[in-house]
């Protein structure tokens, strides 16, 4: 029952409160207090839960009463009641030790709250100050308990980082009282530095497991002493899961470590000296046939592992029956008179295994000389033994590896004299089943990995008669990928070989190969690292393939894969040899072919009268073969060129489309006369479709001279010529009526240019040399098709030069072929505006006056007419003497100048021309105009001051187009000699 003491001198407040209060506590005594003497009498007595009183009654107000009751009563909580309180007196009160405040009137409702509230409040006070005396009590206890076994305590805040130690703790770090301070660094700081990481792990993962903490660690005390220390202690939540604070306990184990050390040292020494010795002593009583061993040591001598004593029947049934005899002969003669044990005997294992002992020991004799015990020694001499038949099993390889050596040397001998590389292949193969003693034997040569066109060759012994022709064509796949790619041997037994993954990819004739026992293979390896091929063993004579047959056979292969390369070396020296007496044909032919018809039609001309049909069709030949001629001898200067790397290009933003659409209408006649379809189709790949387009359909601003999206920096003229012998071979190879096809195509960063045609093909063996300088697939003086064999070799560097690459496609011959380059594009914004101009004025050279040097009259007056005919004033000048005149009249804007000339060159006449020009103070362009065509040549004009390189013979639009961009380049110059 709850009792209420409910102080009010009014009545009908105090039966409203108790009428309240009686609505949610049936189970009430209500002690009523109307006057002081009252009050005082109900306090006196007691008996209450709690006090309920008004704040103003007629003998005093509502804080007099709380103190009033609080000084009896300090655990009592008190509900004030009143109508005219304010804020200010309840927030008084409230400090005062009042447990709630209640208006009377509209607010009497909360009363019944209240008073639980404030019970409940109390109640909880009550049960933490009971709490908190049993765990002060605790503590105390623990305490007096950590002091008396040296312990100490910790107390870590996880969330703020405070540590708290206690005394004891300090004692076991070396510190003085309330010297540590208090952080977790400061703790960790003592710890050994060998130690702090396997601490912090275990914390870590006690604190990830939520389990108790336990670690042993050494601590540094600030005199520099050692001490270990056990730590345990556990991780406190709060209530989410989450670990707030970790408690627990330290004691010093140094003795401890210390014993243990020591302990562990004595059973180190102990076990040394039994291991060391390897000896356990017996005794054997020849009377009643019992054995004892007196150590523990892990030589047995017969009896059961876990037993001291035996018989000797269980010690003569455990030597090996092979050793039996020989070990009762020795142990009669020692009991038969001499009296002394020596025997050495194999010994079986209750486990199985075998042992070699070697017993030593002395007779003791009664009276009467007969034996009565027999004291002695068992030592395991097992590891001697192996030792022995170790070094004898190295010897007998070490004999086997030599004689070997003699065969592999002789077998090197033979291999480096040949020069056919199918002969070594063979001899390789033999060796190979001979010098390692087995029954197969295979050699498998794959050039450039091309298994197709490989070399394979076998060696069988008599045991594999019936596959005697057995010929393997291997395709490279499955285990011999796996030696060849890797570039290392591979040795298995047959268990193993037939375990492997890439052994079930044998190769395509894999069950028509003879049976396989073990396995064996090693790489051919070139001087560069190149794979060639590999060498492969199965069935050895006698065991499974070991380091040493490996060891033989990879020095095999090294004197194998040199032999092979030196044969090819020949064969390749022997090649070109042949390829160089074929060229100088061929270029002798190529020469000699456009001379006869430029000779013939001249001499025609000259002493004959023809038609003007007949005389523009002869000049046409004439012209037409000296091009022909001309670009023969450009083909040999840049075959020269790279050879010498002295190739340069002259790099500038390019339009592939009108590039390639040039290259078409210019090859488009030669097709038309063979009645060949060609096609070009413009392919962006960029764009969201990836169909081909019509021919003359193109994405992008076709009237722009820099097309967007086919734009590559190159040599216009460079790439032009790659362009044109692409074009030109598919055209010269496609039979009349065949078909050409060109595609240009743009990927993201790359314009792909394709040439396909349905000609003549190309042999999957002339394939990889296609772009070779000087190859032809056929050479001889019955070919279809003239030419050096020069244009895909250029072709090939150009674009090299480019950064891209190029590559051939063929099925094969009478099949066509299809030629791809790729070059890396060029955004447009990269390109500078004044690159993408055209030159204005075309071919105008009206007002400029031109001054030609050449001693050839032919070539003088050739340049006189192309350069009069564009409008320019021309005079010439045979000789630099006259050159220097005429200047020094005709004052010209642009030189145009042969180089080796009689007298004096174009190097010294240019000199003085400038020297002139200099005490005058007008200047001119100069154009070198010469036969000397290499890249010295052009290097040494340019040092020389010349403003532009040309070489014979020139076209006349390149002629004008050079002295236009000069007279554009010296706009504000010209004119002023």
């Amino acid at each position: 029952m709850l009792s209420i003491l409910l102080i009010d001198d009014n009545p009908n407040d105090r039966l409203m409160i108790e009428r309240e209060l009686r609505k949610t506590l049936p189970d009430l005594e209500v002690k009523s207090a109307i006057d002081a003497p009252s009050l005082e009498q109900i306090l006196v007595v007691g008996g209450f839960d709690m006090v309920i009183t008004d704040y103003q009654v007629r003998w005093s107000d509502g804080l007099t009463i709380l103190k009033q009751v609080q000084s009896q009563y300090p655990n009592c909580p008190v509900i004030m009641c009143t109508d005219s309180g304010s804020e200010q007196v309840a927030v008084e009160a409230m400090k005062a030790g009042l447990s709630d405040y209640v208006f009377k009137g509209r607010h009497f409702n909360r009363l019944a709250s209240a008073v639980r509230e404030s019970l409940e409040k109390q109640q909880l006070r009550e049960n933490y100050a009971k709490t908190s005396a049993q765990l002060a009590i605790s503590e105390e206890r623990l305490r007096v308990a950590i002091c008396a076994s040296q312990m100490g305590t910790w107390d870590w805040n996880i969330l703020t980082g405070e540590v708290v130690w206690s005394e004891g703790h300090e004692l076991l770090f070396g510190l003085e009282k309330g010297s540590f301070l208090g952080t977790y660094e400061a703790f960790f700081a003592f710890i050994h530095p060998d130690d702090r990481d396997s601490i912090a792990r275990a914390i870590a993962f006690s604190l990830d497991n939520k389990i108790e903490y336990q670690h042993e660690f050494r601590v540094i005390w600030p005199d520099g002493s050692l001490h270990w220390i056990a730590a345990r202690g556990k991780f406190f939540d709060d209530g989410t899961g989450k670990s707030v604070r970790s408690i627990g306990v330290v004691w010093d184990i140094t003795d401890r470590k210390l014993s243990e050390a020591r302990i562990q040292e004595n059973e180190e020494n102990l076990r040394f000296a039994l291991e060391a010795a390897n000896t356990v002593a017996f005794s054997w009583d020849v009377v009643s046939a019992e054995i004892r061993r007196f150590s523990n040591a892990q030589t047995e001598i017969g009896l059961h592992p876990d037993s001291a004593v035996g018989t000797f029947e269980e010690k003569k049934n455990a030597v090996h029956r092979d050793d039996r005899d020989s070990f009762l002969a020795d142990l009669d003669a020692a009991l038969s008179g001499s009296g002394f044990y020596d025997s050495e005997h194999r010994q079986e294992r209750p486990d199985g295994s075998v042992i070699w002992l070697h017993d030593k020991g002395r007779v003791v004799f009664d009276a009467s000389g007969k034996p009565v015990r027999l004291f002695g020694v068992a030592i395991d001499i097992t590891a001697r033994k192996q030792l022995e038949y170790d070094r004898s099993q190295a010897l007998a390889r070490e004999r086997s590896y030599l004689h070997r050596l003699q065969k592999l040397t002789s077998a090197s001998v033979a291999l480096h004299s040949m020069l056919s590389v199918a002969d070594i292949v063979q001899l390789a193969a033999d060796s190979a089943r001979q010098i390692l003693e087995v029954h197969q034997a295979a050699v498998n040569l794959s050039p450039s990995a091309h298994w197709d066109v490989g070399i394979s060759k076998f060696s069988l012994s008599e045991k594999y008669a019936q596959w005697q022709d057995y010929c393997e064509e291997p395709d490279g796949t499955g285990i011999y990928q796996e030696v060849c790619r890797h570039q290392q041997a591979m040795r298995m037994t047959q268990s193993e070989l037939e375990a492997h993954q890439a052994w079930r990819k044998f190769g395509k004739a894999a069950d028509k190969h003879p049976p396989m026992r073990g396995w064996l293979a090693v790489p051919l390896t070139a001087r560069d690292g190149r794979n060639m091929g590999l060498i492969q063993l199965s069935d050895k004579y006698e065991g499974e393939f070991g380091e040493d047959d490996e060891s033989i056979l990879m020095q095999l292969a090294q004197a194998v894969s040199a032999s092979i390369e030196n044969a090819r070396l020949y064969e390749e020296s022997q090649q070109a040899n042949r390829m160089k007496d074929e060229f100088l044909a061929t270029l002798s032919h190529e020469l000699r072919s456009p001379l006869n018809a430029i000779l013939g039609w001249a001499q025609l001309l000259r002493n004959r009268s023809f038609s003007p049909a007949a005389t523009a069709r002869a000049l046409e030949t004439i012209e037409r073969n000296a091009k022909l001629q001309t670009q023969l001898i450009e083909d040999l200067l840049d075959i020269s060129r790279i050879i010498r790397g002295k190739l340069t290009l002259n790099p500038c933003p390019v339009n592939l489309i009108s590039m390639v659409e040039g290259a078409v209408n210019t090859v488009r006649l030669a097709a038309d006369a063979k009645s060949i379809d060609v096609e070009l189709a413009i392919l962006d790949l960029g764009l969201d479709t990836a169909e081909f387009c019509p021919l003359k359909e193109v994405y992008g601003d076709r009237e722009s001279p820099l097309n967007p999206r086919f734009l590559v920096s190159g040599d216009p003229g460079r790439l032009q010529q790659i362009i044109w012998n692409l074009l030109t071979n598919a055209i010269k190879f496609t039979p009349r009526g065949g078909r050409v096809e060109i595609r240009l195509q743009r990927f993201d960063s790359e314009v792909e240019l394709t040439v396909t045609d349905t000609g003549i093909g190309i042999a999957a063996n002339f394939l990889p040399y296609v772009f070779e300088s000087f190859r032809q697939a056929d050479a001889t003086i019955t070919r279809n098709y003239s030419g050096l064999g020069l244009g895909l070799a250029i072709v090939r560097q150009l674009v090299e030069l480019h950064g891209g690459r190029v590559w051939a496609q063929s099925p094969g011959l009478d099949m066509g072929s299809t030629f791809t380059f790729r070059l890396p594009s060029i955004p447009v914004n990269s390109i500078a505006p004044e690159e993408a101009s055209v030159l204005a004025g075309g071919g105008n050279l009206q007002g400029v006056k031109v001054l030609v040097v050449d001693d050839e009259v032919d070539s003088r007056e050739f340049m006189m007419f192309v350069l009069s005919d564009s409008g320019a004033a021309v005079r010439a000048a045979s000789c630099a003497a006259e050159a220097f005149e005429v200047a020094s009249e005709f004052v010209p804007d642009v030189l145009v100048s042969d180089i080796g000339m009689p007298e004096e060159d174009g190097y010294s006449l240019l000199l003085r021309l400038r020297s002139l020009a200099t005490q005058s103070g007008r200047k001119f362009r100069a154009i070198a105009l010469t036969a000397y065509a290499r890249d010295e040549d052009r290097d040494r004009a340019l040092k020389a001051s010349y403003d532009r390189h040309l070489t014979k013979p020139v076209q006349p639009d390149v002629l004008v187009e050079a002295v236009v961009s000069l007279r554009r380049a010296g706009a504000n110059v010209i004119g002023n000699w």
